[in-house]
């Protein structure tokens, strides 16, 4: 997989300032989780964020999430302002730009998970983030986010039949909530690519399991979304977060300091909802 962090990209750097008119601030890239993105400062004040994917990997559903986020309100995130997008038959990739308004704020993290206790977290800052992610699930939207069948399969390989991974409730969601994706003192929501439909409480669990590795913020996100989070289905998307990045941290050695307490809080909603009946 290409990672920009280390691969020279000229021609798509070149081809985004010809068709979007506009200069880059290419002195100072910022990378994205992996090298799987790059953004730039441009010369009209906004941001332009390239990414790409293979040809053959194509998604359709990660790869409209930005323009159909686009039209969601009352959500502290950058506006789009346009987007273009191309094929590269040499690198068999297809390549995009989005260029958005500029947020100032820098992100938390520079990566998902947390080690220390993050400046500029207000009770504003958990006040709008609690008000965008509430404004999100009222949304309605035919996208996907995390399917039924993949909750199944990773509960199952963990809890085989000890647990019903039926979800119960479900709505919009941002999917991918997490520090590097946060910005602060003001809060603002980045990367659209994947929201769609999830699990009650699967942006606040995401959010948790990040911070599992500070127990006082793990401690302040279950306080702050207690009612999305206590719920069957919020404990079912807690339950797939722990799983999903526990096959990532075996399968890829992704987080590897998250391994003991992911286990720790996946066995424990294990038995919890062993003992919980889904509703209706």
């Amino acid at each position: 997989m290409l990672d920009l962090r280390d691969t020279r990209i000229p021609d798509v750097i070149d081809y985004c300032k010809e068709v979007l008119s506009v200069d880059l601030d290419t002195e100072n890239p910022a990378f994205g989780w992996g090298g799987k993105s790059v953004g730039f400062r441009t010369s009209r004040g906004t941001w332009v964020k390239i990414l790409f994917r293979p040809s053959d990997l194509l998604n359709e559903w990660t790869w409209t999430g930005e323009e159909c986020a686009s039209v969601l309100t009352g959500i502290s995130k950058p506006q789009l302002l346009r987007s273009i997008r191309w094929s590269d038959g040499q690198r068999e990739l297809v390549w995009r730009a989005d260029e958005t308004t500029r947020v100032d704020s820098p992100v938390i993290s520079s990566t998902p998970e947390i080690r220390d206790y993050p400046q500029g977290l207000s009770a504003d800052w958990w006040n709008d983030l609690r008000e965008s992610l509430s404004a999100l699930a009222g949304k309605k939207t035919t996208r996907v986010g995390v399917r039924q069948d993949l909750i199944n399969r990773r509960v199952r390989e963990y809890a085989g039949e000890a647990v019903d991974p039926s979800v119960d409730e479900w709505m919009p969601a941002h999917a991918d909530v997490h520090w590097a994706n946060l910005t602060a003192p003001t809060m603002t929501l980045l990367d659209w690519e994947g929201w769609g439909l999830g699990p009650r409480g699967l942006d606040a669990a995401t959010l948790w399991v990040f911070s599992l590795l500070v127990p006082a913020v793990a401690k302040r996100v279950s306080e702050e979304f207690a009612d999305d989070l206590s719920c069957r289905s919020g404990k079912i998307a807690q339950l797939f977060m722990c799983v999903e990045l526990l096959k990532m941290v075996r399968n890829f050695g992704d987080h590897p300091d998250l391994e003991k307490p992911l286990t720790r809080e996946a066995d424990r909603l294990v038995v919890e909802l062993a003992g919980t009946p889904r509703s209706g």
